[in-house]
């Protein structure tokens, strides 16, 4: 089934690259993984800088909100801006589709507002929305539901309470993010990774991506933010971002001498 999107993705969508320059959206591989081995429809994604996750997430979405009928598609930035950006990803995606088919935008769309466009052939929404606010899924049934920079949020406990139980039970969830300390999303990253949520835990580290010339210049560049930046496990990710009332340096040589202790 993955491989419908993407194969989707591959022959109908474009997309800007690191050089600006407009080309055909091919997976790469951090992006492929995900899509064809990892994604569970329940993951969180943790991850190093511009791997591409915001990219394939709202091309997956796209391909539900055109061709599946009564879909609500919902993302949710960490602010205004980052909303802003990813609306205008979705809605180039869309022209690039379009213009494939031989159609025009407004065949496709009712209407197209500030956050939200709207498919009347297929009774389908794709829905940008902020994390500020808390109580945006009660009301709704959604289909997708993806949380972008999820460990920026004000209050990421409520927005799960609500937008949770509005998710469709063959829906999908992706909270995907980098790190930002100790902050409520590591708290459900541990709570993940004790089996105590329906979500799977996946890490996608710096060097899985990134050539070794490239990171060793990173570091150069970023010396002590280096590993917030280009992680390589997650208890990095966590000790070197965010604020810490310990020193970050010490706090990583301690953890990493600490063993599990299993009682009998």
């Amino acid at each position: 089934m993955n491989e419908n999107y993407l194969n989707w993705i591959q022959d109908y969508l474009n997309i800007v690259n690191k050089e600006a320059e407009l080309v055909p959206f091919t997976l790469n591989t951090i992006q492929r993984r995900f899509l064809t081995q990892d994604m569970t429809g329940r993951d969180i994604i943790l991850k190093a800088r511009q791997q591409g996750f915001t990219s394939i997430v709202t091309a997956v979405f796209l391909a539900d909100f055109i061709m599946k009928r009564n879909t609500y598609n919902v993302i949710v930035a960490d602010d205004a801006d980052n909303a802003m950006g990813i609306l205008k990803r979705v809605k180039d995606y869309l022209g690039y589709w379009c213009e494939k088919k031989g159609l025009e935008e407004k065949d496709v769309l009712k209407y197209n507002s500030k956050y939200e466009l709207y498919f009347e052939a297929m009774n389908s929404t794709y829905h940008i929305g902020t994390a500020q606010n808390t109580q945006f899924g009660r009301s709704r049934t959604i289909t997708n539901l993806h949380l972008s920079e999820g460990a920026f949020y004000p209050d990421l406990t409520s927005i799960l309470a609500g937008a949770l139980q509005a998710v469709v039970p063959t829906g999908r969830v992706i909270i995907e993010t980098t790190a930002n300390g100790f902050n409520d999303f590591k708290e459900y990253w541990d709570k993940t990774d004790k089996g105590e949520t329906s979500f799977k835990n996946h890490f996608y580290k710096a060097s899985d991506f990134y050539s070794r010339e490239f990171l060793d210049q990173k570091k150069k560049e970023l010396a002590r933010l280096y590993k917030q930046e280009y992680p390589e496990t997650p208890l990095e990710a966590f000790i070197t971002s965010g604020e810490t009332y310990f020193n970050q340096e010490s706090l990583e040589v301690y953890l990493s001498l600490v063993q599990d202790v299993q009682t009998v």
